[in-house]
């Protein structure tokens, strides 16, 4: 099986009841295209001045290069030059103008019209043709919002909105990072809790606090949300709250309360063509111990980017594998228990949506979904594509200082940067131990907080002043 084909592939539920396989969201939206999508954070399309290069990305297969214009609007153009076909992402921005790299035609940064070509006879005009598709594009909420369809219907009134955006009390952190990981799979990873206890032992829980697990979901008006109820008290003062939820179409959040602290973690997974995604989190905490603390800490770029990546190549572990067996005959979710049923949901919802039609067709309209994938990934991901990016996370140390090596090289890489690594063995000794230094220090503190947590609710419960339902 290849890429192009994994989306098709729902949950083998033979014995399911039809009539509740879509848990009341058959009114959610399967017009994908149609859909608002961020491509990157903010800070990922530097501002006016501090870089001449365009940042070049995809969605739904479809070539697209993000830049700033003179009054530092973020702009987003198909990435091809209509002179001789080259991209504009290998071009450069001058005053605010995207310039081909080939021959230097630039383009009028609200219609996307050559609007100046230096070679151009004094008594010849620019041909009527000479215009590259200018996609309706939105800096909102910290992020770069696309819409890759009809560009009447774009609203932006349809951008998701949720009240930690602009809750000026809450500390915002956020990245991007492109993976040759199919999205449906960083989407159902979000949705899937019993996960966390194994996939992320040693982190910030334990194997040893694995039980009995199945979700209440109740359907919302643009997809489902889940309550995790567990049959066991020893992880009841945990997290005094955890709630998932799925926003169609690619949007994963888990919101969590550890007494008076609160994490919301909004995850997407952008498709960027069959088999590949890009992974953008947008965290929103009330403190900076519940983990936003990477962006505003001087700590070097090193040992910052694998404090980032510590939890996503973990799971980037499981789904490399998941990848390499779907390529190969096996569907995403073979046997769904009780704890999967946002999953299964999710899946039919996804087989319906994310057909072949969905993708680009290419510039002639007749790009085959197979071909798509295979140049995308070429292009994207270079030997990644072909099992190098599969080996590496796969072969990652599981020693939490180092266990993000993989993909914070990725990371580097995806920004034109040198390898973070690449330095005198003695600071990487230095940064190895700063990396654990800095998680033993969240663990201390993250422990103290819930034991805080855990004597606060013991206290009044056995005072009767409050009355706790876990």
């Amino acid at each position: 099986m290849s890429p192009a084909s994994i989306h098709q592939n729902g949950p083998q539920t033979s014995q399911a009841n039809p009539a509740e396989i879509f848990h009341g969201i058959s009114h959610v939206s399967t017009d994908v295209n149609n859909a608002w999508y961020p491509l990157c954070t903010h800070k990922e399309v530097p501002k006016k001045g501090a870089c001449k290069r365009p940042l070049a990305t995809r969605i739904l297969g479809q070539p697209v290069a993000l830049f700033r214009d003179e009054s530092n609007t973020v702009r987003c153009f198909a990435d091809r030059c209509p002179h001789k076909n080259a991209k504009l992402s290998v071009g450069r921005v001058v005053n605010g103008k995207l310039e081909c790299f080939y021959h230097g035609w630039q383009f009028d940064s609200h219609s996307g019209a050559v609007d100046h070509i230096p070679f151009l006879l004094h008594d010849k005009s620019i041909p009527a043709q000479a215009v590259t598709k200018a996609y309706p594009c939105v800096e909102k909420y910290n992020l770069v919002w696309v819409w890759p369809g009809d560009v009447e219907k774009a609203d932006g009134g349809l951008i998701p909105f949720f009240e930690d955006f602009t809750d000026r009390k809450m500390m915002w952190s956020g990245w991007s990072l492109e993976t040759p990981i199919d999205h449906s799979l960083w989407v159902e990873n979000v949705l899937d809790h019993a996960h966390v206890n194994f996939v992320h032992d040693g982190q910030f829980t334990s194997r040893g606090l694995a039980c009995p697990l199945k979700q209440v979901v109740t359907p919302t008006k643009t997809g489902i949300k889940g309550v995790q109820v567990r049959e066991s008290e020893k992880f009841a003062h945990e997290a005094t709250s955890l709630e998932l939820e799925w926003v169609a179409p690619c949007l994963g959040i888990v919101r969590l309360v550890f007494g008076s602290q609160i994490a919301n973690l909004y995850i997407f997974g952008v498709p960027m063509a069959p088999g590949m995604s890009r992974l953008l989190l947008s965290s929103y905490a009330s403190s900076a111990l519940m983990g936003v603390t990477m962006d505003h800490l001087p700590l070097p770029r090193g040992l910052k980017y694998l404090l980032q990546m510590n939890v996503p190549s973990r799971d980037a572990i499981a789904m490399t594998s998941q990848m390499r067996n779907m390529r190969e005959g096996c569907s995403p979710l073979e046997l769904p228990i009780a704890c999967d049923e946002m999953a299964v949901i999710y899946r039919r919802w996804h087989a319906r949506a994310f057909t072949d039609d969905v993708w680009w067709k290419g510039w002639n309209g007749t790009l085959d979904v197979e071909d798509l994938a295979k140049s995308a990934g070429q292009s994207c991901f270079g030997a990644a594509a072909c099992g190098e990016f599969e080996r590496d996370v796969a072969r990652s140390s599981l020693w939490a200082p180092m266990c993000g090596k993989a993909l914070a090289q990725r990371f580097a890489n995806q920004r034109h940067e040198s390898d973070p690594f690449a330095q005198p063995l003695w600071k990487n000794a230095l940064m190895l131990a700063a990396a654990g230094a800095a998680g033993a220090f969240s663990a201390f503190y993250i422990d103290r907080i819930l034991k805080s947590t855990r004597l606060f609710t013991r206290l009044f419960e056995q005072t009767g002043h409050v009355r706790c339902e876990m």
